[in-house]
């Protein structure tokens, strides 16, 4: 579940989301870059941590470390990649994490003080929309990427050939349209078992769409068996059960490589993936047109129009320990404000009067009910840890894939879950 807190009225995120449909441009909001003080003076390195090893390989890493030079001299900034998050936490329980760092979705708020700086004052508090989120005692710790809803992204033309001339609006419809582009020869969606973190949001996001209630993952805490098959957690992984079972999934659904996926869609050969918006660039890139490229809201149940969850992307830390604090602020305000990341990602701009640039935002929130995220509580973050069940990162995903039989893996979460509930006194 992506932790989250409302900030601004739905109506105020969409005009976010919406504003900028379709244009490349950006309205950057004032800062005054070249004034960073004495971190700007001294040499100084700091190390930030980023999941795009894409940009590591195209060079725009290397870019924005440049870019941020020309306004921060004496800043150098290197790169540390990660495709784990096991790896990033091991290096945080040793003490010896990047300066600039990705809060990993295992940390409860009461945490933040033990391993981030409090980032009040950076100035961010009238620029930026969901500033709250990562926050303890009234402190702000983490500063949002870029927003997120996620959806359905598919090719037209891989639909065109499989003779769907809609999207569809219901489960069964989802389902029938999976069987078309199967007998058309055409991979139906792509599941990513590998790289594993693109299973997360059949876990972390698919349940409060199937509930239709953006907090539904907080109120498991307080049920003894919310991986019961008819508990949307249940219903949302059987749905990802049912793909693999019918074949709609990737042929070799346990070897599979997300940078390949892309191409695929992008040449028609997979039909559908469940992401982000932030992918739909990314597909393009990869070698098709933007127009090309549909989004819709995943169609999870066989009633009522889906609801779509709006919610941050990663986001921005400093490390408490880091021996250069001011020269790693000053990165994380130049790349929220400056940098131009959120629309390179694909994201919705965390600042106010930046646009979007991904013209298929509008298609997705035509045909769905746009809710606001929530956050995390503690008592559910502590609950997932104790359990072992992963729903945040995607092992939920893969355990119930492997598994023999579909109804005694489900069983035996709910027993890891009541063995925990019962441990911490829920």
């Amino acid at each position: 579940m992506k932790k989250w807190v409302a900030v601004v009225s739905i109506t105020g995120v969409s005009a976010l989301a919406l504003a900028g449909c379709g244009t490349q441009s950006v309205s950057k909001p004032d800062t005054n870059a070249n004034q960073t003080g004495a971190a700007s003076q001294t040499a100084k390195t700091i190390t930030v941590l980023t999941n795009r090893t894409d940009m590591q390989a195209n060079g725009m890493l290397q870019k924005y470390s440049e870019e941020f030079a020309k306004t921060h001299p004496g800043i150098t900034v290197k790169w540390q990649t990660f495709v784990d998050n096991s790896t990033v936490q091991a290096q945080m329980n040793g003490g010896t994490y990047p300066d600039v760092m990705l809060i990993l979705p295992n940390i409860t708020p009461n945490e933040l003080p033990q391993f981030f700086v409090p980032l009040d004052n950076l100035g961010l508090d009238n620029k930026i929309y969901f500033k709250d989120f990562q926050s303890y005692n009234g402190h702000v710790y983490g500063i949002p990427t870029f927003g997120d809803v996620n959806g359905i992204v598919y090719n037209k033309t891989a639909f065109k050939k499989a003779g769907i001339t809609s999207v569809p609006t219901t489960l069964n419809e989802f389902y029938a349209d999976c069987a078309k582009l199967k007998k058309a020869g055409i991979i139906p969606i792509a599941l990513n078992y590998t790289a594993k973190w693109p299973l997360a949001n059949w876990t972390d996001t698919l349940p409060d769409v199937i509930a239709g209630n953006p907090n539904y993952l907080n109120t498991i805490v307080n049920n003894k068996a919310p991986f019961s098959s008819s508990a949307p957690m249940g219903q949302a992984l059987n749905i990802v059960h049912t793909i693999v079972k019918n074949g709609w999934a990737e042929p070799d659904w346990k070897n599979t490589n997300w940078a390949n996926s892309k191409t695929m869609e992008a040449q028609g050969k997979v039909a559908m993936m469940y992401l982000g918006q932030w992918a739909i660039p990314q597909i393009v890139s990869a070698g098709t047109s933007s127009s090309n490229v549909g989004f819709f809201p995943f169609p999870a149940t066989n009633h009522g129009k889906p609801i779509a969850i709006m919610t941050p992307d990663w986001e921005l830390a400093v490390n408490k320990h880091s021996k250069n604090i001011p020269a790693a602020e000053a990165f994380v305000k130049w790349m929220v404000l400056e940098s131009g990341y959120p629309n390179y990602a694909g994201g919705l701009p965390p600042v106010k009067g930046m646009k979007s640039n991904v013209p298929q935002i509008q298609q997705l929130y035509s045909q769905a009910k746009v809710v606001q995220g929530v956050p995390s509580t503690t008592a559910l973050t502590q609950l997932e840890n104790n359990s072992q069940i992963d729903i945040n990162g995607g092992g939920a995903v893969q355990t119930v894939l492997n598994a023999q039989d579909f109804a005694t893996a489900l069983q035996q979460f709910n027993q890891q879950w009541a063995n925990a509930a019962s441990l911490s006194g829920q």
